[in-house]
């Protein structure tokens, strides 16, 4: 037997050292966004947080001056450059960008034009007049004689509108009060919750940066990758805590009550290889583990030791005459496993739920919860003393908790004012319940981080980061002629007053159909218009000759694939997202003053939808906190037909579930008294306080159906359980990252909970005798 154990420690090693070696840890908060019914916005905000926009990051240099700031920026954008990291680095229009311009555009220019009149056609050919006198009117006279319209020069400008704050001093971009600050626009190759790339990003930057600053300067950034750096710092520091200290308390109990190293090993097994396994299959199932679902398992040193605990306390007070520590685990062994089952039964609902950390959760608890309860009944028991020694602190316990008990019997109408306590709390608390469905509040950025971004983004693009006005379609044709649509509606909102500005792919891209609308619309006696308006304004027509050509020339679209291997390309993909088997088109807004017109406006174009990316996932998660809830009811049934199907009588099935339900309605009542908003992960936490909770009443009503006195080992192994879950859960409470803190609060007070109205359970089941 002692053998086998060995053999299966051995394995246990082994799936550690490979699981540990494919080990990965993730802190993409996208992990915990649901699927939604609404298909069309599901899809999109996926495909947003692993777009080209949150790929982004834009620096800004602050310098005394804007010589200085654009010189700044040119030479950091130049070290930039060379860093691997990085996908493309920009401080400025270079000769590339206006080149593709006129390549692009210039041949294409009659498209972009408005329907044009004969009135229109004098006034183009009076600016163009202007326009020769002008400090550009050399670059004007080059192109003249193919466009004394200034078509091009027209949709240069509109273009140049594109870049909001941007302005160009020596050759690079700056922006701010007196030009003082310059800026640097790049992108990255790899995702930024790509934590390891983007934490040597950040080196990166840092690196570079100091190289340039003489003391001077000051470097401010916008964008996702710090911030998702900071966020895995957090949980990191965070899993150290809770496992460092978590254990730090276990290990103190143990010590403190059986007094033996061996004792520490023994309660450490189950844990180890619940860990190890959970790891092995969650590593498997999914291509990387989430930092909160690593953190919550690290509290299965609590849950583990409920099993170690009863075995452990049975073994030491209360083995029968005879056995040894084989016979005592096969004699608690239907507690045991009907425990583990209850709980791994509650949990097996979060399963099917829509968000993948909140199943990562659910399956790595469950394996794990297994693990420990196989190898405390099957692995522990030939490793433990032949003749266990009870030490003082264990038999001074033990006898507190048989007066308690005894107490207890003859106070049983007393006993009924706890369960009372907890139905008055919860009908007390429940109603001052609020739930906050802000995926924010799970993991919230760095108030210093957040400021820093707003400031940056405010002096370059002075765009709002989570609202977008999306037209779709099954081909980027369709999508693209929902957008002009779109255009001509935000234009139509700024003028109402219920937007202040937007930024659209409209002056950069138009669909076809638009172009040769605006291209055929352009009167057939075009030329003799044009050659009377020049005449009028005293020019002579002969060198504007080419312009005749170009009239008479076919109609040649601009399509995307025009920007394939320009800088061009990066200003569309900041405005397209593929997703599904459809097109999106992403029109930027700021200032939305009215959210409610600007939708009337807008979505009355078909497959058009304002996106305001919060209220969009506060409203999922309001859905999916209710259906949450509706699966922790659905396990709640399985968990009592478990406990029906064991005990076969209505009695003592409600006093192993009752205790826990109401424990855990008069913790969600706590919550409500303290002024504490409820989220979805305070939701998890309760199942698992229901789980533990039902364990303690199956525990106790056991006790009555063994022969003997095990009252008070059954009660000293709850005190046990309680202390190391809370413990670990207690750690959890103290957590930097509110995600941690509500489960580790939530547990906390439930467990808490469950033990002081456990006895309930017992009184409950001895009124069956």
């Amino acid at each position: 037997m002692r053998l086998r154990a060995f053999v299966v420690i051995g394995a246990l090693a082994l799936v550690g050292l490979w699981a540990g070696a494919r080990l990965r840890v993730d802190t993409d908060i996208t992990q915990f966004l649901p699927a939604t019914e609404d298909r069309l916005l599901a899809e999109l905000s996926q495909a947003l947080t692993s777009s080209d926009l949150n790929r982004t990051i834009t620096l800004t240099v602050e310098a005394s001056d804007g010589d200085a700031a654009a010189a700044a920026a040119r030479a950091l954008a130049e070290r930039l450059v060379e860093r691997p990291e990085i996908a493309w680095v920009r401080s400025g229009p270079d000769e590339t960008l206006e080149r593709a311009f006129y390549e692009v555009y210039f041949p294409r220019r009659l498209n972009f034009l408005e329907p044009l009149n004969e009135d229109s056609i004098r006034q183009r050919i009076a600016r163009l007049k202007r326009e020769l006198a002008s400090p550009t009117g050399a670059f004007v006279r080059r192109i003249a004689p193919e466009d004394p319209w200034l078509a091009f020069v027209e949709h240069v400008e509109a273009l140049q509108a594109q870049q909001g704050e941007l302005r160009i001093r020596e050759g690079s971009f700056v922006t701010g009060e007196e030009d003082r600050f310059g800026v640097v626009l790049l992108a990255t190759e790899a995702s930024p919750f790509d934590t390891t790339a983007s934490r040597s990003l950040q080196r990166a930057i840092a690196e570079d940066f100091a190289a340039i600053n003489d003391g001077t300067l000051t470097l401010e950034q916008a964008g996702v990758h710090r911030i998702a750096v900071r966020s895995e710092e957090t949980i990191r520091a965070d899993i150290q805590r809770v496992s460092i200290v978590g254990t730090l308390g276990v290990v103190l109990l143990i010590l403190v009550l059986f007094q033996t190293p061996r004792h520490l090993v023994l309660a450490g097994l189950p844990l180890a290889g619940g860990m190890v396994v959970a790891i092995a299959v969650v590593s498997t199932i999914f291509d990387a583990i989430h930092g909160l679902t690593l953190a919550f398992g690290a509290t299965l040193i609590g849950v583990a030791m409920d099993y170690v605990a009863h075995l452990l306390n049975h073994d030491h007070l209360a083995r029968h005459a005879g056995d040894d520590a084989h016979g005592t685990a096969r004699r608690i062994w239907p507690g045991l496993a009907l425990g583990a089952a209850t709980t791994i039964a509650g949990l097996s609902g979060l399963a099917w739920t829509s968000f993948p950390g909140i199943r990562q959760m659910a399956i790595f608890t469950s394996v794990g919860i297994a693990t420990a309860v196989l190898i405390t009944r099957y692995v522990l028991p030939p490793l433990m003393p032949a003749a266990p020694r009870t030490t003082g602190v264990h038999r001074r316990i033990a006898a507190v908790s048989s007066r308690v008990l005894d107490g207890l019997a003859r106070h049983r109408r007393a006993l009924w004012l706890l369960p009372c306590a907890g139905a008055i709390l919860a009908a007390a608390g429940l109603p001052l319940l609020t739930w906050q469905d802000d995926i924010r509040a799970l993991n919230p950025t760095d108030p210093e981080l957040r400021a820093e971004d707003g400031r940056v983004r405010q002096r370059v693009a002075r765009m709002e980061a989570a609202r977008f006005v999306i037209a779709t379609g099954a081909t980027r044709e369709e999508a693209l002629t929902r957008n002009d649509e779109v255009f001509e509606k935000l234009e139509a909102a700024v003028d109402a007053e219920e937007l202040s500005s937007f930024r659209s792919l409209h002056p950069l891209l138009l669909s076809e159909a638009t172009q040769r609308r605006n291209y055929e619309s352009i009167p057939n006696d075009a030329w003799a218009q044009t050659t009377a308006a020049l005449e009028a304004e005293g020019f002579v027509t002969a060198p504007f000759a080419p312009f005749e050509d170009v009239l008479r020339a076919p109609f040649s679209p601009l399509t995307n694939e025009a920007f394939d291997g320009t800088p061009l390309a990066q200003l569309a993909a900041a405005h397209q997202l593929p997703f599904g088997d459809g097109h999106a088109v992403l029109s930027f807004l700021h200032g939305v003053h009215d959210i409610e017109a600007l939708r009337a406006r807008t979505e009355a174009i078909e497959g058009v939808r304002v996106f305001d990316q919060a209220a969009f996932m506060q409203e999922a998660y309001g859905t999916f906190r209710s259906r949450t809830l509706e699966l922790i009811v659905a396990g709640l049934f399985a968990v009592f037909l478990l406990v029906l199907v064991r005990y076969r009588r209505l009695r003592l099935s409600l006093a192993a579930f009752l205790p826990a339900l109401i424990a855990a309605f008069a913790t969600l009542g706590l919550l409500g008294l303290l002024g504490i908003d409820a989220t979805l992960l305070h939701v998890v936490a309760l199942l698992l306080v229901l789980s533990m909770g039902v364990d303690y009443g199956v525990f106790m009503v056991e006790t009555e159906m063994h022969e003997g006195d095990d009252g008070p080992a059954t009660l000293v192994s709850l005190i046990t359980a309680c202390l190391s879950t809370a413990a670990s859960f207690g750690v959890l409470a103290l957590s930097a990252n509110p995600a941690l803190r509500a489960m580790g609060l939530t547990a906390a007070i439930g467990v808490t909970m469950s033990l002081v109205l456990a006895p309930a359970a017992w009184i409950l089941a001895r009124r069956t005798d």
